[in-house]
């Protein structure tokens, strides 16, 4: 079974995540997303959004470079690769997105496996950008995984509520 990799809205896990994780956490977060970038080798896909250009930042080049370094050995190897445009904010979102790459490769014709990065998550399913392209692909009866870089909502929850408690007197 081949194996694709869909990276979803990576420029979100730049200024978004500081701000929704903090920088520590975020700069955590990134750096396990850049080294699976990194390590990656096959056929992917990006979905980009409003937030993409934060690539280019001097703050988030290494996500950028890791990125454009999965698409350029995927051009290399002869494997399948794209780049498109699916924003939230806009009516071609990351589903649509998702669409046109199960339609576009022909995913749902069997012999792939997706797996999928980016941000953002929530394992309970409630909501986030990841999850969207997710419920796409089963929709369509493609199998999928959702890769441990992928940046999650309750991780974000998690960060937010740690900041929130009381600091406790000496």
């Amino acid at each position: 079974m081949r194996s694709l990799l869909i990276v979803v809205h990576p420029g979100s896990a730049c200024g978004s995540a500081d701000f929704n994780l903090g920088p520590a956490e975020a700069g955590r977060a990134r750096g396990l997303l850049a080294e699976d970038l990194d390590d990656w080798t096959g056929p992917i896909a990006v979905i980009d959004g409003e937030l993409s250009a934060e690539l280019r930042q001097r703050s988030y080049r290494d996500l950028g470079t890791a990125l454009e370094g999965a698409l350029e050995r995927a051009a290399e190897g002869g494997h399948r690769f794209l780049r498109m445009r699916g924003d939230n904010e806009e009516e071609f979102d990351q589903a649509a997105a998702a669409e046109a790459i199960v339609a576009g490769l022909q995913l749902a014709g069997g012999g792939w496996r997706v797996e999928l990065t980016g941000a953002w998550f929530d394992p309970e399913r409630r909501d986030g950008c990841v999850n969207s392209v997710a419920q796409v692909l089963e929709g369509a009866g493609v199998p999928y995984l959702i890769r441990d870089s992928a940046i999650g909502l309750l991780d974000a929850a998690a960060s937010a509520d740690a900041e929130e408690l009381p600091v406790p007197s000496a």
